[in-house]
C-alpha cells in the first residue's frame, strides 16, 4: 500500500480522515511530528499509539501533516492528499485550541493574542497553506466529509485506487464518530477540547463585521476559489 500523508492547514479534520482512512484500510495512524523524543504530551497514551513503542513512520500508514510542499519531514514516496476546511472555522477553532487547550495541557506557557489579530494572522497563513497545496495534491473539504462521510471517503478511497467493501467504511465511520474520538483522546490529554465542537459555521457565532472584513481582505480571493461564500 504504501504511505497516504493528509496535508491540512490546523484544525481542518486532518486527524479524523487519518483516523478514518487508517481504520478503512487496515494500517496504522502516525502524525509526521511524533518521533521517540516527542514529549509535549504522553503520546503512549494516544490511540494511535497506544499499543506499539514504535513511533516512527511505517512502511504502511496514513500520516497527519501540517508540512508545506517542500518540507524535509515529508520528503519521501508517499500519496498525498489535501483537507481544507472553510478559513473562518479555522480561525475559531485554532483560537480555542491555542488558547485552552494547548495551555490547559501545559503544551504552551501563555496564549494573549486578541482575537481581531489573531483572524489577521490566521487569515494569512490559511491562505498560504491553502496556495502552496492546491496544484500539488487532490483536494478534499471538511464539509462534505462531515455532510456526508460515506460517499467523500469512498471517493478518496476510489482515488487512492482502492476497492473497499461498503461495511468496512461504515465501521470506520461507526469507529471514528465525534464521542468516541474525543473519549479515545481523553487518555492522552488532562483537559480533552482537541475535539471541540467539530462542526461548520460555528464562525457566524464569533466573527465581527471587523472580523469578516479583515478575513476577507486577507483571505477572501482563495476562500471563493475554494466555494467558500
Amino acid at each position: 500500500m504504501g504511505k497516504i500523508i493528509v496535508t491540512e492547514y490546523p484544525k481542518s479534520g486532518g486527524s479524523w480522515l487519518t483516523s478514518l482512512l487508517g481504520d478503512v484500510l487496515g494500517v496504522v495512524k502516525r502524525d509526521i511530528y511524533v518521533n521517540k523524543n516527542f514529549h509535549l504530551f504522553d503520546v503512549s497514551k494516544h490511540p494511535w499509539y497506544c499499543h506499539t513503542n514504535d513511533f516512527g513512520i511505517a512502511d504502511d500508514c496514513v500520516i497527519k501533516s501540517h508540512e508545506l510542499p517542500d518540507s524535509p519531514l515529508i520528503n519521501f514516496e508517499a500519496q498525498f492528499i489535501h483537507l481544507v476546511r472553510d478559513g473562518r472555522d479555522v480561525v475559531v477553532s485554532k483560537y480555542f485550541y491555542e488558547k485552552d487547550f494547548c495551555v490547559k495541557n501545559g503544551i504552551s506557557d501563555s496564549f494573549d493574542t486578541h482575537f481581531d489579530d489573531f483572524v489577521q494572522k490566521t487569515a494569512a497563513e490559511w491562505r498560504d497553506y491553502i496556495m502552496a497545496w492546491e496544484s500539488k495534491s487532490k483536494i478534499y473539504h471538511y464539509e462534505e466529509l462531515l455532510d456526508d462521510t460515506f460517499a467523500v471517503l469512498q471517493k478518496i478511497l476510489v482515488g487512492f485506487g482502492y476497492t473497499v467493501p461498503g461495511k468496512n467504511i461504515r465501521q470506520s465511520i461507526e469507529n471514528n464518530t465525534k464521542a468516541k474520538f474525543s473519549e479515545s483522546l481523553s487518555r492522552a490529554y488532562k483537559y480533552n477540547t482537541f475535539v471541540r465542537k467539530g462542526m461548520a459555521g460555528d464562525w457566524l457565532n464569533y466573527f465581527s463585521e471587523r472580523n469578516l472584513s479583515d478575513f476577507q481582505e486577507v483571505a477572501g480571493d482563495v476562500l471563493g476559489e475554494m466555494g467558500y461564500v
